[in-house]
């Protein structure tokens, strides 16, 4: 029913993530009336970061009020508000299974989720709904004029890469001294997400902490410390984070 909808409003890319049923079968085929061809040919991915890993934004959907950790809410027919701020060359929108919706981890794949409001006792709208009244509502929302001196948001791969060798980085140099690295990196990946890093962006701070590596290690760092160096120490207070 989910790829009849794309028919009905223009997506023509569709993309499976751990699919818990059979995609290719009399009832699929049957309810896929006239997108029967993108509903077989839709690339099956086994998480979420591996599916938008080329999205320049990636927004999530939660049948429920979610933790501010967990990235920013924003209302359906403000997306396009959002990538007029933020243009990309491709975004995301991420629903999760009938059952469940999205867990936590898969939220926080995104930068942004979109809860539906409802007017009753049920709190979430069944999948097949939630797509269409989401795609309807931004197919059919005013979209202003994207500024046009900010270029396309960088991929999220090139954002988590870019991610994982800050914080590499940060660990390496001692900066986990009174804050647990697993409690400082969602609230890191959050702050990521809300900036609009272009490609060039991401290299250019790339290229920053490849020197720090560089002028303290004498290496560019490729995440694992070679044995025998140690991060340099300093006396002066501990970064204020925990």
């Amino acid at each position: 029913m989910i790829a009849r909808l794309c028919g009905n409003l223009g997506v023509t890319d569709l993309r499976l993530v751990a699919p818990i049923c059979e995609v290719n079968c009399p009832e699929s085929r049957m309810f896929s009336t006239h997108s029967k061809d993108l509903l077989l040919t839709a690339p099956v991915y086994a998480t979420i970061e591996e599916a938008t890993a080329d999205c320049g934004l990636v927004i999530g959907t939660s049948g429920d009020f979610r933790n501010s950790e967990l990235g920013s809410h924003v209302r359906a027919e403000r997306v396009p508000e959002v990538l007029a701020r933020r243009p990309v060359s491709r975004y995301a929108l991420v629903f999760g299974n009938e059952a469940d919706g999205l867990t936590e981890q898969e939220l926080r794949a995104c930068q942004v989720w979109i809860h539906l409001d409802t007017f009753g006792h049920n709190i979430s709208y069944n999948l097949s709904n939630a797509v269409a009244i989401t795609l309807y509502v931004i197919a059919t929302a005013s979209v202003p004029a994207p500024d046009p001196e900010l270029p396309p948001a960088a991929s999220r791969d090139v954002v988590e890469r870019l991610e994982s060798y800050w914080f590499d980085t940060l660990g390496r140099f001692g900066y986990f001294r009174r804050t647990e690295p697993s409690v400082f990196r969602p609230l890191f990946r959050k702050f990521l997400g809300r900036q609009h890093l272009s490609d060039h962006d991401a290299q250019i701070l790339r290229g920053m902490l490849s020197q720090f590596n560089m002028v303290a290690f004498q290496d560019r760092f490729d995440g694992k410390p070679p044995r025998g160096r140690t991060a340099p120490t300093s006396s002066g207070d501990a970064p204020l984070t925990d």
